[in-house]
């Protein structure tokens, strides 16, 4: 019986297609071992924090103006306008501003990890004791005994 189909020789179709596909895996495993040793070797070194600088002068404009700030937290807690938990949000997140703007660092985004690397032992133990009556939904932290901690940092810091 005859039929009407011819067969074609194994490699009667380009190579050159092969060839490229080839060529392409091999740059890109190349491309990709190549730049996860560069960028690797980046992302494993510590990034260095830079401190800005700032005169004695606006030091002392800026512990004004956070103190001041505890003291309204303060008036507004024993008035009962802000519960604990609303309290230590505004402590926390008056420390966190008071150190970003003498230092430059961009604390009020980090979390406590991110503290602990910053190497300010002070504020990494304000926000550490802040963590749990800021987050629980009932507390008996002393509002009071932290928001005198964290008067004491503002008033002692230097530059």
């Amino acid at each position: 019986m005859k039929t009407s189909v011819e067969l074609q020789a194994p490699f009667n179709y380009l190579i050159l297609w092969i060839i490229l596909a080839v060529i392409l895996i091999a740059g890109v495993i190349f491309a990709q071992v190549y730049l996860r040793k560069k960028l690797g070797d980046r992302l494993k070194r510590e990034k260095q924090i830079k401190l800005k600088r700032i005169s004695e002068g606006t030091l002392e404009g800026k512990k004004k103006k956070y103190l001041a700030e505890l003291s309204y937290i303060e008036t507004d807690l024993v008035n009962n306008r802000i519960t604990i938990r609303q309290a230590y949000h505004k402590i926390s997140h008056t420390i966190r501003m008071f150190v970003f703007e003498v230092t430059g660092i961009k604390v009020q985004h980090y979390t406590l990890t991110e503290i602990r690397r910053v190497n300010i032992p002070q504020l990494t133990n304000l926000v550490r004791e802040y963590y749990e009556p800021e987050f629980a939904r009932e507390t008996r932290a002393d509002v009071r005994a932290s928001i005198f901690r964290t008067r004491a940092l503002i008033e002692g810091w230097r530059k």
